[in-house]
């Protein structure tokens, strides 16, 4: 048995090795990242704590399908907006769309805030649905503890250094990406953010740049606030791989205070040759 975990050892601590130095890219740069393949779990800081950035916008949309089902309401229900009421200086393009007042369908917000990331559809979805705390207590109950959301997208806005109180760990965050694709077709909302985040329009410089072959990926982004270096204070993608060959790989990659905006994709490509 002790020479079993010798030889065990002898190959798997060159490929963390491996995969340490390639994460560290630079002296300011954090990196984590996790990845299930064959009911296993590796990467390096996978029980780090890293900001979501708008990748709280996945599980926010999870606790918005559970929400929508236990009560009833049908993605075309139909939400009243104000436009004086929304944030007027954040990335939101539903703004361009109507001049004073209009009505959103359920079905519309989850467009724009996971399709588009867009923050006032993500506020609109806490003020209707239920706010950061019952959205983190919601991903609590499926059994995962190490994502905590804490904060608004107005709450952000006004202090971004925040962001930290929306954190999770790349291992946590890969077991809701597993959650997801067992259930995701539970339901007509939670088939209906598979179909949003298989069409992401964000990102593709991201986890899709780091994928070789014939292979679909269903995820979300997240992009920090800008920093002097006019790079943001972080970015990453988390999503689910599905190659033609039916591997289904849950992934996720965080990176504080990036070296370059290519950073996810290398992480990733690093990660997934391993």
């Amino acid at each position: 048995m002790m020479r079993l975990f010798y030889k065990i050892g002898l190959y798997l601590v060159p490929v963390l090795m491996a995969l340490t130095s390639f994460l560290a890219k630079a002296e300011c740069e954090v990196a984590g990242c996790c990845l299930k393949r064959d009911g296993t779990e590796c990467g390096v800081g996978a029980d780090d704590r890293f900001p979501m950035y708008s990748v709280m916008k996945f599980p926010q949309a999870l606790f918005v399908a559970d929400f929508l089902v236990r009560n009833n309401i049908d993605l075309a229900s139909e939400v009243s907006v104000r436009k004086n009421g929304l944030m007027q200086d954040t990335w939101s393009p539903m703004l361009s769309t109507f001049e004073e007042e209009r009505t959103f369908t359920y079905a519309e917000l989850l467009a724009l805030s996971l399709g588009q990331s867009d923050n006032n559809a993500c506020d609109i979805l806490f003020r209707q649905c239920g706010g950061p705390w019952r959205v983190e207590s919601y991903i609590c109950s499926l059994g995962i503890k190490d994502i905590h959301i804490r904060r608004t997208e107005r709450q952000l806005h006004a202090r971004p250094a925040q962001s930290r109180k929306n954190w999770c760990t790349p291992r946590s965050m890969v077991r809701l990406l597993e959650w997801f694709l067992v259930h995701h077709d539970d339901n007509e909302p939670l088939r209906y953010i598979w179909h949003l985040m298989a069409a992401c329009q964000t990102g593709e410089d991201r986890l899709p740049a780091a994928v070789q072959g014939a292979a679909e990926v269903v995820h979300k982004t997240g992009t920090g606030y800008p920093l002097p270096s006019g790079l943001p204070s972080g970015i990453c993608d988390v999503g689910i791989i599905l190659y033609d060959d039916g591997r289904q790989l849950p992934i996720a990659v965080f990176v504080i205070a990036p070296s370059s905006m290519s950073r996810v994709a290398e992480v990733a490509r690093g990660l997934l040759s391993m």
